[in-house]
């Protein structure tokens, strides 16, 4: 049995659930246009490749400050029906099935309580997101932890194998569009690339690591 960690936005679905979910809560009323304004930067940063996760998480849990967890998760459920209608398509089926006797991990920045809907609609057991910190049943607006970004993707995976027995010997698959993701990539026994950004598309042709083009 194989370890394949799937990355979630532009990976194994279409597109980005983190992006959606700004969308949504401005739909539900919870921010308004100084906090798109705030996050024009954010995305310029994103795409310079000077990302600050930590800002960017807070900044996203910042809204839910004060909010009981079922308030969130009735506002997390049905957005999670509604991206994966919208971003799943032939090569997401086809992806879990190819894999469907292996241990499938979904590993994401994406705010947990997000990708813990998304990642029970699509099938998938286990899953790691950003995880926002609760008190006494409310959200506080801050982190518990790091983002589940980058290299903390590959240590909580390490993690996890460790807890659960998992042998250094089984083969890992990695699945990603992202220069972010190039040490979970690098991780792997097989790294394969999904409509890659520029720079991993280039680091993946030097490597010869195998790449799908969604759209063929």
């Amino acid at each position: 049995m194989a370890l394949v960690l799937f990355d979630l936005d532009n990976t194994l679905l279409t597109g980005d659930s983190e992006e959606a979910w700004t969308e949504y809560i401005k739909e539900q009323g919870l921010v308004g246009k100084e906090f798109f304004t705030k996050k024009i930067q954010f995305d310029k940063d994103y795409r310079l490749g000077r990302f600050d996760s930590l800002a960017y998480s807070i900044f996203l849990l910042e809204p839910l400050a004060g909010k009981k967890m079922q308030e969130v998760d009735n506002l997390a459920k049905p957005f999670a029906l509604k991206v994966v209608e919208k971003f799943s398509d032939s090569l997401t089926q086809r992806l879990i099935q190819d894999h469907y006797s292996d241990e499938c991990l979904l590993v994401s920045a994406t705010l947990s309580f997000i990708v813990r809907e998304i990642s029970s609609l699509l099938g998938l057991k286990t899953f790691f997101g950003t995880d926002a910190e609760v008190k006494d049943g409310v959200y506080t607006g801050a982190l518990k932890g790091i983002p589940n970004f980058s290299e903390e993707k590959v240590r909580r995976v390490r993690e996890w194998t460790l807890l659960k027995g998992i042998s250094a010997e089984d083969k890992v698959y990695a699945y990603s569009d992202s220069i972010y993701d190039l040490p979970m990539l690098e991780f792997a026994d097989y790294p394969i690339v999904v409509d890659p950004d520029d720079k991993l598309k280039k680091i993946s042709e030097e490597r010869g690591w195998k790449m799908i083009d969604r759209t063929t």
